[in-house]
């Protein structure tokens, strides 16, 4: 489900970040802009400014960063803390040339506090025949004990690579990119300045506004995604390799007024008892779909918590996406 949310709201708010902006401007303008000539410079700065950290962002996240997980994967697969896993369920998806195979599995395992975990895995089988990720398999995962790495876990037969023909059609990809933004500069000014240079810039033009809407979606979809996951992703990250589970007494439910595509953000008031019997009563706040409405009227939840760090729960679905 969280996963079907992402790439929603990445494709729902990519539309109104670029198209949308220059949709608007260009069938609303209305011939020489009055803006003064300082403030149009300022304007025309701030969108140099936000294109080139947008560019560079691109740049270490499209290109510099399978290098880096190249690096954490070698890392993990020398240091890592080697954990047995149990393959549950085993599903094949798309077949490659060579007899290879990609897997989406769900394995079982116990976290580093001893508490049982499920993981959802995918990865490609180079040895289909052998049947190594079948249901029912006991597997080897060598995992991040600081789960600051990414990716954080991998299986201990993991091969990690670059493939020289992807990494080049994503740098042409970035090149085209930053081409068309700076073609789009030659284009509004020789469309646009009507002999009186950049005082045609205002904030609603598109490049001003469209970055400026990319950073607020960025930022803005990581809002949402707390919303549907019920918390930090590092937070709950650490909870469910790091926490033990117990069963919550929900004293109370009830919505927020918050509302995510007709879905209600509910405030959950909950009770617990810590391993030794300390009782603890804590908030949590998360988006429920309709059909899951039902959770509201439970009597109580699994849910884990932090040994060290009591006050840090999460639902224990919410760890198992």
């Amino acid at each position: 489900m969280k996963g079907f949310w992402s790439y929603f709201w990445v494709v729902y708010m990519l539309f109104f970040a670029i198209p949308f902006p220059m949709l608007i401007y260009y069938n609303t303008r209305e011939g020489l802009s009055d803006t003064n000539p300082y403030l149009a410079i300022t304007w025309l700065a701030l969108s140099v400014i936000l294109w080139i950290i947008l560019v560079q962002r691109w740049f270490r996240n499209w290109i510099l960063l399978p290098f880096k997980m190249k690096r954490n994967m070698d890392y993990l697969l020398r240091e890592g803390e080697r954990r047995e896993a149990r393959v549950i369920e085993s599903k094949d998806g798309k077949q490659f040339k060579h007899d290879m195979i990609t897997k989406g599995m769900t394995v079982s395992l116990r976290n580093f506090v001893g508490t049982p975990i499920t993981e959802k895995l995918e990865l490609v089988d180079t040895k289909p025949g052998e049947m190594r990720f079948e249901k029912g398999r006991v597997i080897y995962l060598m995992i991040d004990k600081t789960l600051k790495l990414r990716p954080y876990l991998t299986v201990d037969t993991a091969q990690a690579d670059i493939k020289a023909g992807r990494m080049l059609l994503t740098v042409l990809l970035w090149l085209l990119i930053v081409g068309a933004i700076a073609g789009y500069y030659y284009f509004s000014y020789h469309l646009e300045n009507d002999g009186y240079g950049w005082r045609f810039m205002k904030f609603y033009h598109p490049l001003v506004l469209c970055p400026v809407i990319l950073f607020a979606t960025h930022f803005g979809l990581g809002a949402l995604l707390k919303l549907f996951s019920g918390g930090d992703p590092d937070t709950l990250l650490r909870i469910k390799y790091y926490g033990i589970q117990t069963m919550a007494e929900v004293v109370s439910a009830s919505q927020t007024g918050t509302y995510i595509n007709e879905q209600p953000q509910v405030k959950f008031e909950l009770r617990y008892k810590d391993e030794y019997g300390k009782t603890y009563n804590t908030e949590l706040k998360k988006i429920v779909s309709l059909i899951d409405l039902g959770m509201t009227r439970q009597e109580t939840v699994s849910v884990f918590y932090l040994k060290d760090k009591p006050s840090e729960v999460a639902f224990a679905d919410d760890l198992d996406d």
